[in-house]
């Protein structure tokens, strides 16, 4: 005879129990709660102090090489030489007076403008040396020289006869030859009026009065 099956009873899932813990337990990690969280905001705090640091510091360098390059050089034209059929020479400079150090200036780029009407027309220019293609270290005084074509008509006469000229320089300055991200950019921009080429002296001197001949540039202040 076959003999019935049991039926097996299925076991319930037993609750899993914490052991209980101690006050000791409890106050040990409490402890190294407030250890670890101590530990966070101390490093957190440190740094933001360095970055703030590193901010204050970059500032300065920043400051002291802006005040380098604006302060330590002074720039201006020397002259403007008449070549003929238009064509110019200037002659600027750059003189160090600052505080005897040598001041380094990359890259000098010079653009030359006319005004005509209320706007400006740019008009060829180019360096004569190779210190206003190069990196020049300027102890004292540096000239540097381009040839430019002014040959410009209908342009604006804020001095009868004269064209109104802005030559505008860009120059790349640093306290070393070979620069460790202490660069600083310094623009300028000179103004002069210039005699054309094709005016003769005695249709300036009739509008003009000059104890020779008339110049052939006439400096102007900053504006």
């Amino acid at each position: 005879m076959n003999r019935p099956r049991r039926r097996r009873r299925k076991r319930r899932a037993q609750p899993l129990r914490w052991a209980p813990i101690s006050a000791a337990g409890l106050q040990i990690a409490l402890v190294a709660g407030a250890a670890i969280l101590g530990a966070v905001l101390l490093a957190d705090f440190a740094v933001g102090k360095y970055q703030a640091m590193q901010l204050r510091e970059r500032a300065a360098r920043s400051a002291t090489l802006q005040h380098l390059a604006l302060n330590g050089l002074r720039g201006d034209v020397e002259s403007v030489a008449d070549l003929g059929d238009g064509r110019y020479q200037l002659t600027t400079y750059l003189q160090n007076v600052g505080t005897g150090e040598p001041i380094y200036v990359m890259a000098p780029d010079m653009r030359a403008y006319v005004q005509v009407g209320t706007s400006w027309q740019e008009v060829p220019i180019k360096p004569l040396d190779a210190e206003a293609a190069g990196v020049s270290k300027i102890v004292t005084k540096q000239n540097y020289r381009y040839v430019f074509d002014a040959r410009v008509r209908d342009f604006a006469q804020l001095l009868p006869n004269y064209m109104h000229m802005r030559f505008s320089g860009a120059m790349l300055v640093s306290p070393r030859s070979v620069p460790e991200g202490d660069v600083f950019e310094r623009k300028d921009n000179y103004y002069v009026y210039l005699k054309p080429f094709d005016v003769a002296d005695e249709a300036v001197l009739k509008r003009m009065r000059f104890s020779g001949r008339p110049p052939v540039w006439i400096p102007m202040p900053p504006h």
